[in-house]
């Protein structure tokens, strides 16, 4: 199965939650934001400025198949927290947090100067417009699920190799047992480059 359909898939797993007997959740925007990235939106989370006109709020999770700028994928995901003036067209990132697959921070940053600009600068953050602000041909999916968590882990689930499987009449000898290897050794665990600013990307910048 391709990754694309495994993605499909994973969508389509989440999605017959909600149409099943009882249904148990909560409902989520997904939206591919590019090759190997979406963006998942709680819509049941924008919030509505009243002291700003029709500015709205909302958090929005980028899910990133390589979170890093090696060539070697890091799958990771970004969370930002942007604001969308919906009368004027414009939205503006106010601060965002780049995880790992695990969890773990990898950098958080504030926006010094958070300007507003037009919302069409990148796929992902026009979509997020569009669906915050309630307009029409936002695209995307509707899922459901426990929570925003369980979503992110679907994605990025969908990225993983299929399992190795035998052929049939296959050799079934009993595999070797493996030799522990020396503190330090070739199966030491590699450590990723330590995150920074300058090779990440927030969600809505």
């Amino acid at each position: 199965m391709s990754r694309a359909a495994r993605i499909v898939a994973a969508l389509a797993g989440l999605a017959t939650a909600a149409f099943g007997p009882v249904a148990i959740g909560a409902s989520y925007y997904v939206v591919q934001s590019g090759a190997d990235a979406w963006t998942v939106i709680d819509p049941q989370g924008v919030e509505t400025l009243s002291n700003e006109g029709p500015v709205r709020r909302a958090w929005a999770v980028r899910v990133q198949r390589n979170i890093m700028t090696g060539e070697v994928p890091v799958p990771g995901y970004v969370r930002t927290l942007s604001e969308y003036d919906c009368g004027a067209n414009l939205v503006r990132w106010t601060e965002f947090t780049a995880f790992s697959r695990t969890g773990a921070t990898l950098v958080s940053q504030r926006n010094p100067n958070p300007e507003w600009n037009p919302p069409t600068n990148a796929s992902d953050i026009y979509n997020a417009f569009r669906l915050v602000c309630r307009r029409s041909g936002g695209g995307g999916s509707v899922v459901s699920a426990e929570s925003v968590a369980k979503v992110v882990i679907s994605l990025m689930a969908a990225w993983d190799p299929p399992p190795p499987t035998l052929a049939a009449g296959g050799d079934k000898r009993r595999p070797a047992r493996a030799k522990a290897a020396p503190p330090g050794g070739a199966a030491a665990k590699t450590i990723p480059p330590k995150a920074t600013v300058s090779n990440l990307k927030p969600a809505t910048r």
